[in-house]
């Protein structure tokens, strides 16, 4: 399986260059305090980015990234989809990697979808991820509703589940929150905040975050339909 998914890596890799200029996309700064049960609270800082590149016909290709340095670790992650979109629909798939001081590296692959309404889009993916350094593996999905009120002004709710096989034994993880993202009308800058609740077998933690962005390529709605959209449905690799 990871020979697989390092092999799906590379292809996204080669296909991205070979592509027409960005569309759309944003960087930015972000932070985010988990408070885990039993454990001390834990606050990190980073920098994350997003582009998508138009293919052929209705094919799109789109790149995540992100780094954060926390009190205690560092981690970095990347990931390519290739999806086909068009006025009513999303799908495609995706190959990712983290990698951090904590749990080394972790390699997601799944398939993703959306289907978009007037003010609404519903947002899904499932996936596998696999972190040899610790001999763990597991899979899930993530679901997601995003409300528009404007263009530029956006509310979400996530569902997800997860089980990880640790090798002794399975531990299922839960995952719900809410969020929100708000662009103004002057300049080309949002903020974000969400929360997250994760409960799992090994622990519970409560995790706020948020973020400040630079985007281009038009509003918060043009992005969800026809921009890079896919970064916060891929995938629960962090728990591996």
């Amino acid at each position: 399986m990871r020979n697989w998914i390092i092999g799906a890596a590379a292809v996204i890799a080669l296909a991205v260059p070979g592509v027409a200029a960005a569309q759309t996309g944003y960087v930015g700064a972000v932070y985010s305090n988990a408070d885990v049960e039993g454990a001390d609270e834990a606050d990190a800082w980073g920098l994350e980015g997003a582009v998508a590149f138009a293919g052929s016909g209705s094919i799109v290709f789109e790149v995540d990234a992100g780094y954060t340095s926390g009190d205690d670790v560092d981690t970095t992650g990347l990931t390519g989809h290739v999806y086909t979109r068009n006025d009513s629909h999303l799908f495609g798939a995706f190959v990712g990697l983290s990698d951090s001081d904590a749990t080394d590296t972790t390699w997601t692959v799944g398939v993703e979808a959306s289907k978009f309404y007037t003010d609404w889009t519903l947002a899904g993916a499932v996936f596998y991820a696999n972190n040899d350094d610790n001999d763990v593996d597991g899979y899930g999905i993530n679901t997601q509703a995003r409300y528009f009120v404007n263009d530029n002004f956006r509310l979400q709710g996530n569902l997800g589940w997860a089980t990880v096989d640790t090798g002794a034994d399975d531990d299922d993880a839960f995952t719900y929150g809410v969020g929100g993202e708000y662009q103004f009308a002057a300049a080309p800058i949002s903020i974000a905040a969400g929360y997250n609740r994760v409960d799992s077998d090994a622990a519970e933690a409560d995790v706020l975050s948020l973020a400040v962005r630079y985007n281009w390529g038009g509003t918060l709605r043009d992005r969800d339909r026809s921009g890079a959209s896919q970064a916060d449905i891929t995938g629960l690799g962090f728990l591996l």
